[in-house]
């Protein structure tokens, strides 16, 4: 794996991550990997099959068995995703499955399960978006970053991407995909939502997306990754 090439960006939903993650992959020409739909994938192939949400040995299992297959390309602006050789985008990002997401990815088995297939995608390097990238996923990245902003902040943001792909999400619903998943990951034993020791917190609540963008392409610069130039 090539360490020079890998920046990571961690945070919890709604703080800025994919559109971050996305403007730094392609103005370094790297592939984008967000971690975190390896664990929707796993989701979506559990609602297929029914897996008792509560049975982490049948989770487990689902996860070593299940193939998922992520776009890397950050131009593509999509989430497209292929679960055992089906696609299923809508379901990717509802809501309303919180709490079967929030059990998937807190199993520590299905962590387990899904490391050497999101290193694999970076394995000539890349921008790697999730909660756990700089921790965990990839220790080692050249650059790694945290996002964060206030609650309120990240649930508008995160009801406008719904609204966007033209989703509704009630109040219930988006408290649980925002504020109840990011207690649940913070508390979790297995790779805890948390800033790794070295890297750059930035308050995107405090900042707007061009500077922030500027100030990430910077630090990356400065480690040694340079931008590709703009044609």
């Amino acid at each position: 794996m090539s360490r020079h090439r890998i920046v990571t960006v961690d945070g919890p939903a709604g703080s800025g991550k994919s559109t971050l993650g996305r403007a730094l992959a392609i103005e370094l020409g790297l592939p984008l990997v967000d971690t975190g739909l390896f664990y929707r994938g796993i989701m979506v192939a559990a609602v297929r099959v029914g897996v008792d949400v509560g049975d982490p040995d049948a989770l487990a299992e689902l996860a070593r068995q299940t193939t998922v297959e992520v776009d890397t390309d950050p131009r593509s602006g999509g989430d497209h995703v292929v679960v055992d050789g089906v696609a299923d985008d809508v379901m990717l990002r509802d809501p309303h499955y919180a709490a079967l997401l929030t059990a998937i990815s807190s199993t520590p088995a299905v962590r387990a399960a899904v490391l050497e297939p999101q290193r694999a995608l970076a394995a000539g390097g890349a921008v790697a978006v999730g909660r756990d990238c700089g921790t965990v996923v990839f220790p080692d990245a050249a650059v790694k970053f945290y996002l964060a902003a206030p609650q309120s902040v990240r649930e508008e943001r995160r009801l406008a991407q719904l609204r966007a792909r033209g989703t509704d999400a009630d109040h219930s619903a988006l408290r649980a995909e925002v504020a109840d998943r990011d207690r649940a990951d913070t508390d979790r034993a297995a790779s805890p939502l948390t800033p790794a020791p070295d890297a750059h917190v930035i308050d995107t609540a405090a900042m707007d997306v061009p500077t922030m963008i500027a100030y990430a392409l910077k630090l990356c610069h400065e480690a040694g990754l340079d931008p590709v130039p703009t044609r």
